[in-house]
């Protein structure tokens, strides 16, 4: 069974190469880092590496993107359901709010900079491809951010 999960991995490395290479380039940065300023830590680390993949991945989709042949019919978009863009982006609070709070070493201020950034970063997404953003999807995607990152607190609350 040990032998099929090394094939798997690397048949997941093969193929999406570019993710691979990015983190890994991603890791070498932050370790190159830590060489350079005393402060830099694991979280820091991890932080440059989860950016680096996140860009891998980009990187990845958008040459798959642009492989198709130009006069192929674009395929039908479905749109996603709200639970599951509300899971997905609780997520997304969860692991980046963690980091946040690792690295500022307050969750208050942490949960700040999460909410802040998020709302900067769309509208500044917005403005670039010129797509309305509307207050509804603001309050969503905060809403739903905050939940991420409160859904350890609030174990831990109810279990302890």
């Amino acid at each position: 069974m040990a032998a099929m999960d090394e094939l798997i991995g690397l048949l997941f490395a093969i193929l999406l190469w570019r993710v691979v290479l990015a983190a890994l380039f991603g890791f070498a940065a932050g370790m190159a880092l830590v060489q350079i300023f005393p402060g830099f830590g694991a979280g820091a680390v991890a932080t440059v590496t989860l950016l680096a993949l996140f860009g891998g991945v980009m990187w990845h989709a958008s040459v798959i993107a642009a492989a198709a042949p130009a006069g192929a019919p674009k395929p039908e978009q479905q749109p996603i359901s709200r639970p599951i863009a509300f899971l997905g982006i609780a997520l997304v609070g969860l692991l980046v709010g963690g980091v946040y709070d690792y690295l500022l070493s307050s969750g208050l201020i942490a949960l700040s900079v999460l909410v802040v950034s998020s709302i900067v970063l769309v509208s500044v997404g917005g403005a670039i491809t010129k797509t309305l953003v509307y207050l509804k999807d603001l309050l969503f995607m905060v809403t739903a951010l905050v939940a991420g990152f409160a859904t350890p607190w609030a174990i831990a609350t109810l279990l302890g």
